[in-house]
């Protein structure tokens, strides 16, 4: 995985959430909107600790959020991927 390090904590453990959210939305696949359940299933199983799911689960809204978003307005033919 990435290591970004930056002088700001938060800002660390935000983009650690971001890529561990990345990470477990690929496992997915990378059709944009997956279900709750489906992402909740993988962060279960995942090596990741529980005290860092609540992080990683509002990052992949946020991820996902980025990417509808990214459909809105585009010209694109494909959606962003993780």
């Amino acid at each position: 995985m990435i290591d970004i390090k930056t002088n700001v904590p938060e800002i660390d453990r935000e983009n650690i959430a971001l890529l561990q959210a990345s990470h477990i939305l690929e496992q997915i696949g990378n059709d944009p909107n997956p279900s709750a359940n489906e992402f909740y299933a993988q962060l279960v199983i995942s090596e990741f600790l529980e005290e860092d799911h609540e992080d990683i689960t509002l990052a992949a809204i946020s991820i996902e959020t980025m990417m509808s978003m990214d459909l809105i307005d585009s010209d694109w033919d494909e959606p962003t991927v993780h």
